[in-house]
């Protein structure tokens, strides 16, 4: 167990905001930071499980290794020593040191999660808590029944749903949680890494075209992720064949990921030669400058709950074309069919191609399109998230002190 040098701060005048996670994720340690620097709380991050030590990822097949200043900038402490049935008690020291007047958990499946909201109700502290749950997937009949039955009670301890989505505000209603208590605080990318390839984005395209030997005035489909089942980047490939046998040759599918199904892929894809590109794993570091290569992002998962990448692929301007298993498919949500994107029925090649041909056809959709995908995109930006989180805190304080 260790606590950055920092410290934790010990001004009183500030609200005490402590975040329960198990590990840090690249894509919300910024935001951490921008809530640090926001001024009017002072923060703790609780890491139960582990820090940013590299780790074996067996979906990737390999080590992955984190940003060098993934922990700076903001107070937290790891319990990377405490075994599993000793975290909810390590949790809670942790919480009882620092005296919070406001905690936040996100997600209530682990021990260490369901303890801190126990303790929190009991000392009258708000609850603060995010999920990317949502309904598009049926759960067996008797883990929906155990749920009907269990998650209203557990749910009645959360003061504030911090929401991402509009499936995931539909999950929250089923179980009985009214809108009042819903306050949207979309997932958090790394804007400001971002931004640093963005600024050079013509430069950073021709590069990653002319290393992958992409015409430049190919329409390239970007997808990003682990070569498994439920991803279905074969649908892509797929739907690049019926493209092909209709005369369609300008476009370019990129695959940027790696997993046990590539030899599968590759084998499927041999007829269309160059026109399918499987450049492996692309880490965090490198995937601003394939989105910028890309002209349209696709996400054809038959599950997916709100897919990260597609919020990185709106904050580069890309539209997007999913499955309608994915969760951040919606009116107010990242894909917005008729604004920014197109959806289409999971495994439905035929509705697929029809989609991608259009998009080859009509440039200028596409385009205008992206300028729509990004000004969703800007509501990911580390900094915007980082209020709006802030903005629900102290919201979910001032209620409860009525």
């Amino acid at each position: 167990m260790g606590v950055n040098e920092a410290g934790v701060s010990q001004v009183q005048s500030r609200t005490r905001l402590a975040i329960v996670v198990s590990h840090p994720i690249q894509h919300f340690c910024p935001m951490y930071r921008d809530i640090a620097a926001d001024g009017r709380v002072d923060l703790l991050v609780i890491f139960a499980e582990a820090g940013a030590a590299p780790k074996f990822d067996p979906g990737f097949g390999k080590v992955i290794h984190w940003q060098a200043d993934l922990l700076e900038g903001f107070n937290h402490t790891v319990l990377s020593d405490a075994k599993p049935e000793e975290r909810p008690k390590a949790v809670l020291a942790e919480l009882k040191r620092f005296s919070p007047d406001v905690v936040y958990v996100h997600g209530y499946a682990l021990p260490y999660l369901r303890a801190t909201m126990r303790w929190a109700k009991g000392a009258g502290i708000p609850v603060l808590m995010t999920t990317d749950s949502e309904l598009l997937h049926p759960r067996p009949w008797y883990i929906e029944a155990v749920k009907r039955v269990v998650l209203p009670w557990t749910l009645k301890s959360v003061d504030l749903f911090l929401t991402v989505g509009d499936e995931n505000e539909r999950y929250f209603a089923h179980y009985g949680v009214d809108r009042e208590r819903f306050h949207r605080v979309s997932f958090s990318i790394d804007s400001k890494y971002y931004e640093k390839t963005l600024v050079r984005r013509d430069e950073a395209r021709r590069e990653v075209r002319e290393r992958l030997g992409i015409p430049t005035d190919a329409m390239v489909v970007l997808t990003v992720g682990k070569m498994i089942p439920r991803k279905e980047q074969a649908d892509l490939v797929r739907a690049f064949l019926a493209l092909e046998k209709s005369g369609y040759r300008s476009a370019v599918l990129l695959i940027a990921g790696d997993g046990a199904l590539r030899p599968q892929m590759e084998e499927l894809a041999k007829p269309l030669g160059e026109a399918v590109k499987m450049p492996g794993f692309v880490g965090v570091d490198q995937l601003p400058e394939f989105y910028v290569a890309s002209d349209v992002y696709a996400h054809p998962s038959t599950y997916d709950p709100h897919p990260l990448a597609i919020s990185e692929a709106l904050y580069c301007s890309l539209p997007v074309v999913a499955s309608d298993q994915i969760g951040s498919v919606g009116a107010t949500d990242d894909v917005q069919a008729g604004r920014n994107g197109w959806v289409y029925k999971t495994g439905d090649i035929g509705e697929l191609t029809t989609i991608l041909a259009r998009l080859i056809d009509q440039p200028e959709m596409r385009r205008n399109a992206g300028k729509e995908s990004k000004q969703l995109g800007n509501l990911h930006a580390s900094d915007y998230c980082a209020k709006k989180f802030v903005d629900g805190a102290l919201l979910a304080l001032s209620r409860k002190r009525r």
